[in-house]
């Protein structure tokens, strides 16, 4: 089976996560580009890739978008004319409809809105596309390698952006914030860590798909424990609030950006 050509553009947090999980994925060819010399060295030194500082053509396979939002108009305007037709347009780019990118190129566009897990293999992925079936039969022997994949309506891509794009940095607030805790009321700061790092480590064995996160709560509480105290003091000050206020202007951030993307 011939190879499929991926070419990654940008290579960020979100460009790297790609790399790491693709890098020994068989069956395709990895085509790397960053404009600042200092990225692509670094990833020259640990993966053995040089990539290139510009696009001169790119005639077949997937183009992955790792470029930010502010940037990407500029990018269609510099490049739009060096891609074939033919290519896959898989934009994780926050915010990019695919009208916005039809509006510069008449090419298949994939939209997903992968986070950060993708690097290890155990991301969530999901996608909609202006086209019908598997396109290079990329999701199946693609996406699937990097992790979970659903298809949803794009509308719905704001949301999903806030709770799964977004969704380590809550987590990883949330254990910032314990770490925080445990050394103002005595823990060295490394203790705090150390514990917090191992409760997460075994967390993901408890997660099923037949069991809700509310479901976990009852099971490490008790009645009048010192679960349940601490629950009641999140409770009580409005913790569901916050959680919700948060995911709704994240998810307001990225119907912002998708207007001024799609009113440039």
């Amino acid at each position: 089976m011939e190879k499929l050509d991926i070419h990654i553009v940008g290579l960020g947090n979100l460009g790297s996560a790609f790399l790491k999980g693709l890098n020994n994925v068989e069956d395709i060819n990895l085509f790397l580009y960053d404009d600042l010399e200092s990225v692509r060295n670094s990833v020259n030194n640990e993966f053995s890739i040089i990539p290139k500082d510009s696009i001169i053509s790119i005639q077949n396979g997937v183009v992955i978008l790792c470029i930010k939002p502010q940037n990407i108009n500029n990018f269609f305007a510099n490049n739009k004319n060096k891609i074939s037709p033919d290519v896959l347009i898989c934009s994780p780019v926050a915010g990019l409809e695919i009208k916005t990118i039809e509006s510069f190129m008449g090419n298949k566009v994939l939209r997903i809105m992968p986070n950060l897990l993708i690097g290890n293999n155990k991301g969530f992925i999901p996608y909609v596309s202006n086209y019908d079936g598997d396109y290079f039969t990329f999701n199946e022997n693609v996406l699937e390698k990097l992790g979970v994949t659903k298809e949803f309506d794009e509308d719905m891509f704001p949301l999903i952006t806030a709770l799964s794009g977004s969704g380590p940095a809550w987590y990883y607030e949330l254990s910032s914030q314990l770490v925080n805790s445990g050394q103002e009321l005595g823990l060295s700061l490394d203790d705090s860590e150390m514990i917090i790092k191992e409760l997460i480590k075994a967390l993901p064995a408890l997660v099923a798909e037949d069991i809700s996160f509310k479901d976990l709560v009852n099971k490490v509480k008790s009645p009048n424990g010192t679960t349940e105290a601490g629950l009641n003091s999140l409770n009580n000050d409005s913790f569901d609030r916050i959680i919700h206020d948060a995911i709704q202007k994240a998810t307001h951030k990225s119907t912002e950006i998708s207007r001024e993307l799609s009113s440039e």
